[in-house]
């Protein structure tokens, strides 16, 4: 975990300058190449890059310790619709931007809107129902092949890997009998591993 939390400040602290010299466009390239990789790594970009994702690790672990009660996700949101309605409208702004050269705000909108709605709202609303970036490497890793899997032979069910995945990633298989990590929704943190008791994810 250590590792990631370095690779995070290093990619926060990219971000951050990218926007004050006013190249934040470049950021763009980084997601591009990670959008490829991701066919075989997964959402790595999620876990480990992602300047929103890192920012928002900071209040949910504030709100963890604090015991700081938050909205569940909004049943109208787990609509698949939604999410890929967001991802076209995400889509277009790009196009606009491309085509007409204009600067828009797009980066840093996406930043403050991921910040607030972790304030108000477990992650997985941002991460599995409303980041336009999330939807699209979700897409991309549908066919990944390093992803994190249980082994049910030395899994006892406890259900902590399911509490704690900021992205709805691991979910109760058919009649509850094993919890299964749907791969191309896991963002690759790890913290799944952390609360195993019994070291059956890997």
């Amino acid at each position: 975990m250590e590792k990631r939390k370095i690779v995070q400040l290093l990619t926060l602290v990219l971000f951050a300058v990218l926007i004050v010299i006013g190249k934040i466009q470049l950021w763009m390239a980084i997601f591009g190449v990670s959008l490829l990789l991701s066919t075989y790594f997964g959402r790595f970009y999620c876990g480990y890059i992602c300047p929103i994702n890192t920012a928002m690790e900071l209040i949910d672990d504030n709100a963890e310790k604090k015991k700081r009660k938050r909205n569940q996700v909004p049943k109208v949101f787990k609509n698949p619709i939604i999410r890929y309605a967001i991802l076209i409208l995400f889509l277009g702004a790009m196009v606009i931007v491309f085509k007409t050269g204009k600067k828009l705000p797009v980066l840093p909108i996406l930043f403050g809107s991921g910040i607030i709605i972790t304030i108000f709202y477990k992650p997985e609303f941002w991460h599995r129902y409303l980041c336009p970036y999330g939807a699209l490497l979700s897409i991309f890793s549908r066919l990944n092949k390093k992803t994190y899997m249980i082994h049910n032979e030395s899994c006892i069910k406890c259900g902590k890997c399911v509490d704690i995945c900021p992205s709805d990633a691991i979910a109760w298989d058919d009649k509850k009998a094993y919890p299964i990590i749907i791969k191309n929704e896991c963002l690759q943190c790890g913290k799944c591993i952390e609360v195993c008791p019994t070291d059956s994810i890997r």
